[in-house]
């Protein structure tokens, strides 16, 4: 039986936030199944990073929080969730650091829906230049449409608001 991705299902819809979902490929992944055959470049408790199966870069890599969160829409103005996002950041800069030296420009960011293919939160980590080059498309900010947010957009949107005393 072959897995389902995480599409936007009556089981997406009842998920929200869990721990897992056994019906998520990027679930699987995070989980460290059996099944999965992605080869983890980085992992811990929170996230774990892996190659994108279709790379659209030089350096292409995926990194995913361990709990099942749909996709960006989802995040919260938390300090764990921006902590959270904080930390996919660094492990994808540190990555491409490793991986690409050379690489002049990197990119770090989401796809919105309904733009987004699977739906567990993944950070995209991009070292330039696209390969082929059309498909920077796929990694353009669409304004009001959406598509692609840098990370650092969706850290200025879920950063915790300061309490002011008096």
């Amino acid at each position: 039986m072959k897995k389902s991705l995480c599409f936007r299902g009556s089981a997406a819809k009842r998920a929200g936030r869990t721990p897992m979902a056994d019906w998520c490929v990027f679930c699987d992944i995070g989980r460290r199944a059996p099944a999965s055959t992605a080869v983890l470049l980085y992992s811990d408790d929170k996230v774990v990073a892996f190659q994108d199966i279709n790379p659209s870069a030089f350096r292409h890599y995926l990194v995913i929080p361990v709990e099942h969160i749909p996709t960006v829409k989802n995040l919260q103005r938390t300090n764990e969730d921006h902590q959270l996002v904080s930390h996919m950041v660094k492990v994808g800069k540190d990555l491409l650091s490793r991986d690409a030296p050379k690489s002049e420009e990197h990119r770090f960011g989401f796809h919105q829906p309904p733009f987004n293919s699977i739906d567990h939160l993944h950070l995209h980590c991009l070292a330039l230049p696209f390969i082929p080059s059309w498909r920077q498309v796929k990694y353009t900010p669409l304004g009001p449409l959406g598509g692609f947010i840098d990370a650092e957009k969706v850290l200025e949107k879920i950063k915790p608001e300061t309490e002011v005393y008096s």
